[in-house]
């Protein structure tokens, strides 16, 4: 573990305890483009060269692990796992920044699009979009508020494209590994589970690792140390066991794949972004805010928009002549960053521009992200519950692994 970066990073970056993301360099925004790099195909925000055991080393193919919501912090508290502990004896471990907000519909849409949040427009989990009048979860598409009969697929919510079908008419034979029963365009789904389980995934990665053509890029993603964080928080039982069996379940699959393609595949491992567990009554139900609540803006029926973004990450869209009136009112009543818009985009906290259009329309006049509890809406209850969470720039979400060695290394 280069902990000498961990603390560079740290201390360029931090400000009043916000640990702010590092786009031009080690921030997962750049994996994507670093692992077209690795095959040669390109890639123009690559992760600086030292991330890698050998930077001058080439090959056939690239395995990227992404354990979702395992974040720096976490990783470290459980170095002491085997699987782990034999991570930072043989492999490279970078730590890197998340991206802003630091949660999975942000993250997971950049690695899949090589595009920054200011450019692909997913800004939380819930994706407000004025010009349908309605609220839509970023991965689902199912709409929860405003305009229900706006119709959405999945690529339709982001701007821009996956890199999938550009590395297939480059030749690279893209597999994605993962509890879902479709993928991206321009790469071969080969689906374990159900979700949450990891029933199959041994089996379903190696089938995936057999039938893979070089040039190939092969991503298989794990959700359940994420899901288990939402519920019980990061320092539960419950959260410990399923660390040791995800971590188990990749020791075994990768031990199942062939050895003939060991020494010319670049395994990676990595994670979008880390968890904060919070306490239920510290958490903060806006809709006690009589101010907060008038100034909303009105979808056409009448009701107030309040769902977007996530409750470490909100966005709100509020009427004319009411922004400062509620930004005054939040920075003394909350233990919060308050950025207005020209905040926002100043300081490049979504990345840097340029900026795209759907990214203006559901940019909020306020966006809140709290040191270290929730801040969202009573009527939506679920999410004022969850004991683990992510989205702000607390460094325990902000602060993820990068591990990368060869697989022959690791068996």
């Amino acid at each position: 573990m280069r902990t000498d970066l961990e603390s560079r990073l740290r201390n360029r970056l931090t400000d009043d305890g916000y640990l702010f993301p590092d786009y031009g360099e080690y921030c997962f925004a750049n994996v994507a483009d670093t692992v077209q790099s690795v095959l040669g195909v390109g890639g123009e925000r690559s992760l600086p060269p030292d991330v890698f055991p050998d930077p001058s080393a080439s090959y056939d193919r690239v395995l990227l692990v992404l354990v979702d919501g395992f974040g720096l912090a976490h990783w470290k508290r459980h170095r002491s796992h085997p699987v782990v502990e034999r991570l930072e004896e043989r492999a490279r471990v970078t730590p890197l920044t998340s991206l802003y907000p630091s949660e999975t519909a942000a993250a997971l849409t950049t690695f899949h699009t090589a595009r920054l949040p200011v450019s692909h427009g997913v800004l939380g989990w819930d994706v407000y979009d004025p010009a349908a009048d309605a609220t839509c979860e970023a991965f689902t598409t199912e709409v929860t508020a405003g305009d229900e009969t706006v119709d959405r697929d999945l690529e339709d919510v982001f701007e821009g494209d996956p890199i999938y079908p550009a590395l297939e008419r480059a030749g690279i034979d893209c597999r994605h590994v993962v509890p879902f029963p479709e993928t991206y365009t321009g790469a071969t789904c080969h689906t374990y589970g159900p979700e949450p389980t990891l029933e199959g995934f041994v089996p379903v990665l190696r089938e995936a690792f057999a039938a893979a053509d070089d040039p190939a890029y092969l991503y298989a993603y794990l959700p359940q140390i994420d899901s288990v964080a939402h519920e019980h928080g990061s320092t539960s039982d419950e959260y410990g066991e399923v660390v040791d069996r995800v971590f188990q379940t990749i020791e075994e699959a990768l031990s199942a794949l062939d050895s003939d393609e060991a020494g010319d595949t670049l395994v990676l491992l990595t994670a979008d972004h880390g968890h904060v567990d919070t306490r239920a009554e510290r958490n903060v139900d806006l809709e006690r805010f009589d101010t907060v609540m008038e100034s909303l803006q009105r979808h056409e029926t009448g009701d107030p928009v309040r769902y977007a973004g996530s409750p470490r990450n909100l966005h709100l869209y509020l009427r004319p002549g009411t922004v400062d009136r509620v930004r005054t009112l939040l920075e003394r009543e909350l233990d919060a960053q308050i950025f207005t818009r020209e905040a926002a985009l100043e300081c490049e906290l979504f990345g840097p521009e340029p900026k795209s259009e759907p990214f203006s329309r559901r940019l909020g006049d306020l966006v809140v992200v709290h040191r270290d509890s929730l801040v969202w809406y009573g009527s939506d209850r679920t999410k004022l519950e969850f004991v683990g969470m992510h989205g702000g720039l607390h460094p325990d979400e902000m602060l993820v692994p990068f591990a990368a060695a060869e697989l022959e290394q690791l068996v």
